[in-house]
């Protein structure tokens, strides 16, 4: 234990635990593919990253490396390397921005040294765009393998998802698009076996598949903890640090241990009356993705609004859109994980399912308005964005949209953006409060 890092500025342990596993992790990535010349794998942020992970084959999800080239202040580097290469400016940020990275061959900003040739990019379809980067990007490397996923459309949208996709998957989400996405996987199992020479261990597929459901019952616990507490003990930039880096490295055992410590640690915290804002007055959710380069932002209105931020997709999505429990007849694992990825996007940015899910978290977190960040030229993270807006404001839950882009920050004026959600919180939540 002496040799843990200890907390500063009042932040969990587990916090500094999370981001020194994640520099840890990638220092091993560097080693092992650079030094040792093992494979590894470029993939989208929805793909199927269990099957490389039973493989012991290192994954770099693209948006994790654009979340890291943000948050290290690259932002703006290299979005001009793309203007200068004369790319369009409507190309979606969020997934090209790694590519920028490669592409840019005489800086050396890039993050941990910059990405190495991998083995194979796994894309799945979703937006106007994804083929093409992963195209040109193959081509940046002089030529590298290509594995698209498609995911066949529904034709019905069950209710209640979050519940319903844990056990009763294989109604919600229909035999026939589970039939092809399964056909798919297997035909990933037999690329990444004959590109690596690895073979694909189902018993310990299995296991890791457990172990998610696990990472995902103790998720639960812990957004169930959050958000009963008053005050709400830790911060939404900590909840992202503690939940996302075990949701990268899902199915591991470090994940599991790593999620039980965190959980332990909420509760000492709601024991001793800690709170992220101690005069906490209001209770906000942060609705699409991060804001990668200013996670600050997060807690710019605590001290003189008492408005703190409880909330984001990334908060319980371990829990309630990983898991899932099947049965040990042969086959039902693999079909589990076909269900699980077939509509994961849909469910965190199409409505009526994102929707839907948000205003359970509004209701359960007793939420008092919602901040929506709206992606500019990212037009598949910001496709739910005005239905859901309606809805949210329909089921009583007021909303303020930011038009900017989540590692973009050459479009982000942090002036302008604090003063409308400071009038948002003076107009229409402390408003509401006083009447």
């Amino acid at each position: 234990m002496s040799n843990q890092p200890k907390p500063q500025d009042g932040r969990l342990r587990s916090t500094l635990l999370a981001n020194e596993h994640q520099k840890e992790d990638f220092i091993g990535f560097r080693k092992r593919v650079l030094e040792g010349g093992e494979p590894y794998v470029i993939s989208d942020a929805v793909a199927p990253a269990e099957i490389l992970h039973t493989m012991d084959i290192p994954v770099v999800p693209v948006v994790w490396y654009s979340a890291i080239v943000a948050a290290k202040q690259l932002s703006p580097h290299y979005f001009s390397v793309m203007d200068r290469l004369g790319y369009h400016e409507r190309l979606p940020r969020y997934t090209s921005l790694p590519l920028m990275t490669t592409l840019d061959t005489d800086s050396g900003l890039a993050p941990y040294g910059g990405l190495p040739k991998p083995m194979l990019f796994l894309n799945r379809f979703r937006d106007d765009y994804g083929q093409r980067i992963m195209e040109k990007w193959s081509q940046a490397y002089g030529g590298v393998p290509c594995f698209p996923l498609e995911s066949s459309s529904s034709t019905v949208l069950g209710e209640r998802w979050w519940t319903r996709s844990h056990r009763d998957w294989e109604a919600l989400y229909e035999t026939h698009r589970l039939d092809f996405q399964v056909d798919q996987l297997n035909a990933l199992v037999r690329t990444v076996e004959t590109l690596s020479g690895r073979g694909f261990d189902h018993a310990e597929f299995v296991r890791q598949m457990d172990r998610i459901n696990e990472a995902g019952e103790i998720v639960e616990e812990v957004r169930d903890l959050i958000a009963a507490a008053r005050p709400c003990p830790v911060p939404l930039t900590e909840q992202l640090a503690n939940v996302m880096a075990p949701t990268w490295d899902r199915g591991s055992d470090w994940s599991v241990r790593h999620l039980r410590a965190y959980r332990d640690e909420v509760r000492e915290r709601i024991a001793a009356g800690v709170g992220a804002c101690s005069n906490e007055r209001i209770r906000l959710l942060w609705v699409g993705n991060g804001l990668w380069f200013n996670t600050k932002f997060y807690r710019a209105f605590e001290e003189k609004y008492g408005a703190v931020f409880v909330w984001s997709m990334y908060s319980n999505f371990l829990s309630d859109g990983y898991r899932r429990y099947f049965s040990a007849e042969p086959g039902q694992a693999m079909r589990a994980l076909a269900s699980r990825h077939v509509s994961m996007n849909e469910q965190l940015h199409v409505p009526p399912w994102m929707a839907d899910w948000i205003i359970e978290q509004a209701r359960i977190y007793g939420a008092d308005g919602a901040v929506m960040l709206t992606p500019t030229h990212d037009r598949m993270a910001s496709f739910g964005n005005r239905m859901t807006k309606v809805a949210l404001e329909e089921a009583g839950i007021p909303v303020v949209e930011l038009k900017a882009n989540m590692v973009d920050a050459r479009l982000w004026d942090d002036a302008a953006m604090t003063r409308i959600v400071e009038e948002f919180i003076a107009n229409r939540i402390q408003a509401t409060k006083q009447n």
